[in-house]
């Protein structure tokens, strides 16, 4: 009788488990039609690819830009940089100013490199809380430098979109351009973290 009963407990229990598996199985097989929808719909998203740009012009005023950046900072609608006001004013980019414009250059961009080493770090740890992830310091650390690599191209591009003359103080452009940068990095990293997969 003892026999029997630990014989039924036995199958009883290998079917709990079978079921078990089998739930998993059919978790895993979600995830994974999940994960092939996300890829399909990357695939399928246009990009821009821009390999250099060279302006024939006087000035290139930016009346406005908008819209979010991926962790490669290039934006991800083409259509949001097509409204560029170009006016011709009949000044010559001389020396000073490309020495201003690189002065610019420098100041942006430490002060960025700053804000990557420093605050960074905390601002990726509250956006993971809002998408509800959990990166490890490693995966923090290579979100960053994939940002830094290009900050510099970033800040050229907000550089070239000022009027520049010898009389405007270099503090307040920088301000101007450092709070639209940090604006696209904490974008593209809010970017980023969304389209992550969550763990099953």
């Amino acid at each position: 009788m003892s026999l029997y009963y630990d014989t039924m407990k036995y199958l009883q229990q290998l079917h709990q488990y079978i079921q078990h598996q089998d739930q998993r199985i059919q978790q895993l097989n979600e995830l994974l039609e999940n994960i092939r929808s996300e890829i399909d719909q990357i695939k399928n998203q246009p990009y821009t690819n821009i390999e250099k740009i060279e302006y024939k012009f006087d000035q290139l005023k930016v009346e406005h830009l908008d819209g979010t950046l991926n962790i490669g900072l290039n934006p991800t609608n083409p259509e949001q940089i097509d409204n560029f006001d170009v006016q011709q004013k009949g000044m010559n980019v001389n020396g000073v100013l490309q020495q201003l414009r690189e002065q610019l250059l420098q100041q942006c961009s430490e002060d960025i490199n700053q804000f990557l080493n420093t605050e960074c770090v905390s601002f990726i740890e509250q956006a993971e809380k809002q998408y509800d992830l959990r990166l490890d310091d490693p995966h923090r650390r290579h979100i960053i430098e994939d940002i830094r690599k290009q900050i510099n191209s970033r800040i050229q591009y907000y550089i070239n979109g000022q009027p520049l003359t010898e009389h405007d103080s270099l503090l307040d452009k920088k301000q101007e351009i450092l709070i639209q940068v940090k604006k696209d990095v904490e974008n593209s990293i809010n970017h980023f973290l969304n389209h992550l997969p969550k763990d099953s």
